[in-house]
C-alpha cells in the first residue's frame, strides 16, 4: 500500500519543538528532502538538517539547494524538480517527507511543491508545527493575544498608516519576512517611539535575540530570520 508524502513542518528552529508526530514520520522515512544553502566554501549548510538530527539518519536525507534570491524562476524551476524526484520516489514505494523550516501552512513556498503533487494525483500530507512567531512570543513571556484582540501577520511589509491604525484599534500585529521592510520598521519606530515592539532572531535557535529597546533595534541589521511583534498600547 502506497502512503502520502508528506510535508513536515519543523517550527522555528529548536530540535525538542518537533512534535512527537513529526519525530515518528521522520524515523518511519524512508527519504527525507531537506532544503539547503551552498555557502562560499562550497559547503552545503541545512539548518532543517541540524533540526531533524537527532532523529533522522544522515543516509535518508536528500539536500535540496535553493537559491536565497529574490528570482522566483529560479526558485521555481529547483522546485519542479523537486516534485519530479519526490513523485519518482513516491511511485517506487519509498516514504517520502519533505522537511519545511517553521510551518508549512504560513508563507512557505514549499507549498508549490505540495500542489504540483496534488495535481498529479498523488496523495500529500501536511504534518502542522509550532509557527515562529508562536515560539517568539513564548520564549519573551508574552500574551500574544488576549480577550477580543485580534492577532494580524503580516509578510515583509509595512505600511506606517495601517499599521497605526491596527495598533490604535488594538489589534497585535506580527512582521515576519522583516529584512524585506527593514527600512520602513525603522522608519515607523523613529515617527511613533512610544510603539511596543518585541524584535526577534533565529527563533529557537542558540543565536537567538530578543531585544524591545528602539535604539538596539535601530542599530541592528536584521538578518533573513527575524520577525517582529507589535503591541498596542
Amino acid at each position: 500500500m502506497k502512503t502520502n508524502i508528506t510535508f513536515l513542518s519543523l517550527g522555528p528552529g529548536d530540535p525538542e519543538l518537533l512534535t512527537l508526530k513529526a519525530v515518528r514520520l521522520l524515523r518511519e522515512a524512508d527519504i527525507v528532502m531537506v532544503p539547503a544553502t551552498t555557502g562560499r566554501d562550497a559547503a552545503i549548510h541545512s539548518r532543517a538538517a541540524d533540526i531533524i538530527g537527532e532523529w533522522c539518519t544522515a543516509d535518508k536525507i536528500r539536500y535540496v539547494a535553493l537559491p536565497m534570491q529574490q528570482n522566483r524562476d529560479a526558485v521555481r524551476l529547483i522546485y519542479d524538480q523537486m516534485c519530479r524526484q519526490a513523485a519518482e520516489w513516491y511511485h517506487e514505494g519509498l516514504r517520502v517527507v519533505v522537511a519545511v523550516e517553521g510551518d508549512v501552512s504560513i508563507y512557505a513556498s514549499i507549498h508549490y511543491v505540495l500542489e504540483r503533487l496534488q495535481a498529479l494525483a498523488i496523495p500529500v500530507e501536511q504534518c502542522p508545527g509550532i509557527p515562529s512567531f508562536i515560539a517568539a512570543a513564548a520564549s519573551a513571556g508574552l500574551s500574544l493575544i488576549s480577550q477580543r484582540q485580534r492577532l494580524v501577520v503580516v509578510p515583509g511589509e509595512v505600511n506606517t498608516e495601517a499599521l497605526r491604525g491596527q495598533l490604535t484599534s488594538q489589534h497585535v500585529v506580527v512582521i515576519m519576512k522583516l529584512s524585506q521592510c527593514e527600512q520602513e520598521l525603522k522608519d515607523y519606530l523613529r515617527q511613533y517611539p512610544d510603539t511596543i515592539c518585541h524584535y526577534f532572531e533565529n527563533v529557537g535557535t542558540q543565536e537567538a535575540f530578543h531585544s524591545c529597546s528602539h535604539d538596539v533595534i535601530l542599530q541592528r541589521q536584521i538578518p533573513y530570520f527575524a520577525l517582529c511583534i507589535l503591541l498596542p498600547t
